[in-house]
């Protein structure tokens, strides 16, 4: 089958370079790039990313055009993108080159075995996809399921008692997340399938309708209830109850990411559990889609986009890695729901489509910190940016070892101070 591709065009002019494609959301967003290059090689800390949403894909085609053709009346001239070296792909390649791991080369055969499809949307979309059936076909609206009572080749029988749940680490940029399993990181209630009772990841048991479960295997799985983003609290409240409410439970899914006891790489526990779950078809049973991350501009981009969608952040996944009942760094979390306050110091002015606008903001912290924030403005604050001296709120993921905000994004101006 023939590659699926996005609508792009890559455009330079001398040692400047601006990107824009299409990705596929709903709503229909645009994603721009613009920085340096050197040579045919993107200089990443030049980069500046933005998203822009529209109603349909004419009225996304139609904005792209007029900037395209700004951008060749100022003399920007096309290219095949495929000739540039994009950002940190240098940097994976000086790696692979230098120090290629036998995990890595292992982990490389594992993927192309298992043979994953390709990724055609944003993680956020796969989930949406999921909880809606869109992944598995149309859910039946009655049927008798065959399936109860059987381990359904998901790991040895169940039992009546808990196991320990493995627990995530937290990923930093010094961890190449390239051939990773990416998936979204839900704000769900994190749950144990005994293959007969609900655990919480401390261990106690919760109350739920019986055709919740339907066709369920009756091995362990990993996973979360989950409700929608933002729902966490609502979800919370419907799950403990002692009498368990089915008009409430209705739109609560399962969202399993592992079959605990079954002793593969996780790449085939996924294929198996997934394959399974496709089969059964309860609409409470969901499995949480996973791609293969690209590299840290994948991850990156992947990232903005869950916390545009108000999700909670990422999680990666090694492929080749066993199922362990304690934290490990074999699962990583990426998360977006870190925020803070800083004033505004200085305009950094902005090139390429932000030309004569502002292109980031020089912010210090309370603690004394200075970095700039390149992303998350609209048109408006484009021209008119919060004022030097103003304070502002950013969110952001973690900290460099200097103390520096990862990934910092523009929220608001806090006017309230």
């Amino acid at each position: 089958m023939k590659k699926q591709q996005s609508p792009e065009m890559y455009l330079i002019k001398n040692d400047q370079f601006w990107h824009c494609q299409f990705i596929q959301l709903k709503p229909i967003t645009i994603q721009i790039r613009n920085g340096f290059l050197n040579g045919n090689i993107e200089q990443q800390e030049t980069i500046e990313i933005s998203l822009t949403k529209f109603p349909t894909m004419e009225r996304g085609i139609e904005v792209m055009s007029e900037q395209i053709q700004q951008k060749l009346q100022k003399g920007f001239r096309e290219i095949n993108s495929n000739d540039i070296m994009k950002a940190n792909e240098q940097q994976f390649q000086e790696k692979t080159v230098v120090a290629t791991t036998k995990k890595d080369l292992m982990q490389q055969k594992i993927l192309k075995k298992v043979n994953l499809p390709e990724q055609r949307k944003p993680v956020v979309a796969l989930t949406d996809d999921a909880t809606q059936g869109k992944l598995v076909g149309e859910w039946p609206k009655y049927r008798s399921r065959t399936h109860l009572g059987e381990t359904l080749d998901l790991g040895p029988p169940g039992d009546t008692k808990p196991i320990a749940c493995l627990l995530a680490g937290q990923w930093n940029e010094n961890i190449n997340p390239t051939n990773y399993l990416l998936s979204e990181k839900l704000d769900g209630m994190r749950i144990i399938w005994s293959g007969c009772e609900m655990f919480t990841r401390n261990g106690n048991s919760l109350n739920f309708p019986t055709s919740f479960v339907e066709g369920w295997p009756t091995t362990y799985l990993d996973g979360e209830l989950w409700l929608d983003r933002g729902q966490f609290q609502k979800l919370v409240s419907i799950a403990k109850k002692k009498q368990p409410d089915y008009k409430a439970w209705k739109d609560i899914k399962f969202m399993v990411f592992d079959a605990p006891l079954l002793d593969e790489p996780f790449v085939n526990r996924y294929a198996k559990f997934k394959k399974t779950i496709e089969k059964i078809k309860n609409p409470h049973l969901v499995y949480v889609p996973h791609v293969v991350c690209r590299g840290y501009e994948h991850l990156k981009e992947e990232l903005i986009l869950a916390q545009q969608a108000g999700g909670e952040g990422l999680m990666l996944r090694d492929p080749q890695s066993i199922y362990e009942g304690k934290r490990s760094n074999t699962l990583l979390k990426v998360k977006t729901t870190m925020d803070s306050e800083a004033t505004v110091i200085d305009h950094i002015s902005g090139m390429g489509k932000f030309k004569d606008q502002l292109g980031a903001l020089r912010v210090q912290t309370d603690a004394g910190i200075i970095f700039q924030i390149g992303v998350g403005f609209n048109s408006k604050l484009r021209k008119d940016p919060p004022k030097i001296g103003s304070r502002i709120s950013y969110s952001y993921y973690g900290l460099t070892d200097d103390g520096k905000p990862r990934f910092p994004v523009f929220e608001r101006i806090r006017e309230d101070i």
